[in-house]
């Protein structure tokens, strides 16, 4: 069986660029290692264009904006979001909730965490 002492012992004894390779592999992919999909070296804008182009459900959108889905229903039926529905699913822009969330939920953030003058 494998216990973390005997993974600890084996890398004591690897030769010093085997060594390298495994921290530089644990410093980029972490301890499970890169995800499937993911590219040898990994593109940070291209990966979130990729991400952006994939429409979110409700339950994503009401998770990314900080609200329940309940609130998120209810602004897309006073108009105040856009949506996709196909019967009861809601689809989102991710870049329009992006736009959304700077200009609506972080301006408010902002405004509430300026401190007030004492009285």
């Amino acid at each position: 069986m494998q216990t973390a002492e005997k993974v600890i012992q084996s890398i004591y004894l690897l030769p010093e660029e085997e060594k390298e390779k495994l921290a530089h592999h644990i410093i980029h992919y972490g301890i499970m290692g890169a995800h499937p999909d993911s590219p040898e070296i990994l593109d940070l804008k291209q990966w979130q264009d990729d991400i952006a182009r994939k429409p979110f459900n409700l339950n994503q959108a009401s998770e990314y904006l900080g609200i329940s889905a309940v609130t998120l229903r209810r602004w897309v039926k006073n108009g105040r979001l856009t949506a996709c529905k196909a019967g009861r699913a809601y689809t989102f822009d991710v870049l329009d909730l992006r736009r959304f969330k700077k200009k609506h939920l972080t301006s408010k953030v902002s405004e509430s965490q300026q401190i007030q003058p004492p009285i």
